[in-house]
């Protein structure tokens, strides 16, 4: 069985957190939408992070 990349896991929850944002934000629910949209750059933050590590990643 093989296991995901630390960052290829860090980057399917930005997308994910990105996507929830923008559809949140089109039914209306502007904070929700921001805290997801903050959610989204953390992760993609992190992803950018773990690749710049030279493979130490999992």
């Amino acid at each position: 069985m093989t296991i995901m990349k630390t960052s290829t896991i860090f980057a399917i929850c930005g997308i994910i957190c990105g996507l929830l944002s923008a559809m949140l934000g089109f039914t209306g629910k502007p904070w929700q939408a921001g805290l997801f949209g903050l959610a989204a750059g953390i992760w993609s933050l992190a992803t950018l992070i773990m690749d710049r590590r030279d493979g130490d990643d999992d």
